[in-house]
């Protein structure tokens, strides 16, 4: 339940992890980065209202926990920004937020697993929560009720909701939600406001208090975990799906909208199939991964782009208006040097045009497309945006491989057009600069309009240094490893490497 805003990358990486059943409490626990600083800070507390379906019960204990984080606005989670983690988080147990309803509730002597029938009638509840300490700052509070209590910050594979939770925030416009328009987040600013802007804590700490959180929207759809199913290189070159390279000074060879199928021919593709290849799949269902492997599928809608509440013809990829902006979005995130999972900086991203059979049947598909698709095709633009996250006063570079195809037509037909819509996506100035992209390794990244989102690499493909490979590499440690979820763009040599020594690097996207 977000704002509808391209913006790459998992939320919650790098916070300390919990359980999330667990004895009854009467105060939410509160969990931080472990960055977090001392010296004073301030606390942003309220009420939370659950509204949706009774949980279910295990163990003596109702089955998961409200999950609430607080966010910085400059760096919020996908698809609203490019931020990586939230500020702090807070949990509510299921025992302590369903306290008043426990009567209508069953648990089982034996301890096994109870849930209430599809029929019963819903629930309507309220509990206290509290996020601190914070820096000062403007937050937005955003979370969710994990109903199936698999929630997990620690790991990429298990720190977003899935299909079933019930989703939310502190949400101005909460009845225009439900009727499925965009949702407008409260700015909390949290600190005394200075004359440049900035907020700062006084020395005896800094509240805001009363903040109204809403969960009410379950959510449909599991998280869209995928893997690489083929590459589709122009001219019929082949590569692995487990080594997807982009030459740093990939020129397409025809891009006119007058000939769509060449276009699309044109660009190099991946096809990406939904969760993970059928010989992985017994292993993923298991513990320790317990990925949903019963007939996966992606759900195509359309992106609100300008964020109105209707579906239009105006809600297309910034490169053209013939090509509607679809969910999932894919975004390719580079990666820091020697690291398998962290963001580096500059933030350098490439992002996909997202394909639903061909690039015609998505040009004519209705703006209410509601599909779900085994598999879904992604073009890979030869461009990078190149922005700095924290500071939205310095320019992005927008850094384009060539101005023209092979055949001599613009690749960017209107640069004043495109930089608008990027800088309305990412709320700063955009340059438009040509040259050779970033080389290096780029996480693949799909994001749904909710926020759900599927990164590879991520732990169940990668071994930690603790975990010694075995096996031939399919093993880690002492658990099962999944090839498939190791998958990674590369954006490598030039072709041509002339023509990069002719382009220096705008210094936007340089490390």
């Amino acid at each position: 339940m977000v704002r509808r805003r391209i913006a790459p990358l998992p939320l919650a990486r790098g916070i300390v992890g919990m359980a999330l059943v667990g004895a009854a409490c009467t105060e939410p626990d509160a969990f931080l980065p472990p960055s977090q600083a001392g010296g004073p800070a301030g606390v942003i507390d309220g009420a939370l209202t659950y509204s949706g379906a009774l949980p279910c019960t295990a163990g003596g204990h109702v089955v998961g926990a409200a999950v609430l984080f607080a966010f910085d606005e400059r760096l919020l989670p996908p698809p609203d920004g490019i931020g990586t983690t939230a500020a702090s988080l807070a949990v509510v147990t299921g025992d302590a937020l369903f306290a008043g309803v426990r009567d209508r509730l069953t648990f089982e002597p034996s301890g096994g697993l109870w849930c209430p029938d599809a029929k019963a009638a819903p629930a309507t509840v309220t509990g206290a929560w509290a996020i601190a300490p914070l820096p000062a700052g403007t937050y937005q509070i955003r979370g969710f009720y994990d109903r199936d209590g698999d929630f997990d910050p620690g790991f990429v594979i298990a720190n977003l909701p899935s299909r079933g939770d019930v989703g939310g925030g502190a949400i101005d416009n909460v009845a225009d939600v439900l009727q499925g328009k965009p949702p407008a987040y409260r700015a909390i600013g949290l600190g005394e406001l200075q004359e440049n802007g900035s907020r700062a804590i006084p020395e005896a700490g800094a509240r805001v208090e009363g903040v109204a959180v809403t969960l009410g929207l379950t959510l449909e759809a599991e998280r869209p975990i995928f893997h690489v199913a083929e590459v589709i290189a122009p001219a019929g070159a082949k590569q692995d799906p487990g080594h997807v390279e982009l030459p740093s000074d990939f020129q397409l060879a025809i891009f006119d909208s007058a000939k769509a199928a060449a276009t699309e021919q044109s660009f190099l593709r991946i096809r990406l199939g939904a969760g993970v290849p059928k010989g992985e799949a017994e292993v993923a269902a298991a513990a320790p991964f317990g990925f949903p492997t019963a007939s996966p599928t992606f759900l195509v809608t359309r992106q609100d782009v300008d964020e109105n509440g209707t579906l239009d013809g105006k809600d297309h990829v910034p490169d053209s208006a013939l090509i509607p902006s679809l969910y999932p979005l894919s975004i390719f995130s580079r990666l820091s040097e020697g690291s398998g999972a962290s963001q580096a900086a500059p933030v350098v991203l490439l992002q996909g045009i997202t394909i639903a059979d061909s690039l015609v049947s998505t040009a004519l598909s209705a703006a209410t497309i509601h599909a779900t698709k085994a598999e879904i095709v992604v073009a890979l633009r030869p461009s990078v945006l190149c922005l700095d996250p924290l500071d939205a006063t310095k320019r992005a570079t927008l850094l384009v491989t060539h101005a023209t195809d092979k055949a001599g037509n613009k690749v960017v037909g209107d640069e004043k057009a495109l930089t608008a819509a990027l800088g309305a996506q990412f709320g700063r100035t955009v340059e438009v600069a040509y040259g050779c992209l970033p080389e290096g390794r780029y996480a693949m990244n799909l994001v749904y309009g909710t926020g759900q989102a599927w990164t590879t690499p991520n732990e169940a493909g990668v071994c930690a240094p603790s975990e010694a490979p075995s096996g031939g590499g399919l093993v880690c440690g002492t658990r099962a490893r999944l090839p498939s979820q190791a998958a990674v763009l590369t954006i490598g040599a030039p072709i041509d490497p002339a023509y990069c020594a002719k382009h220096a690097m705008p210094a936007a996207c340089r490390r």
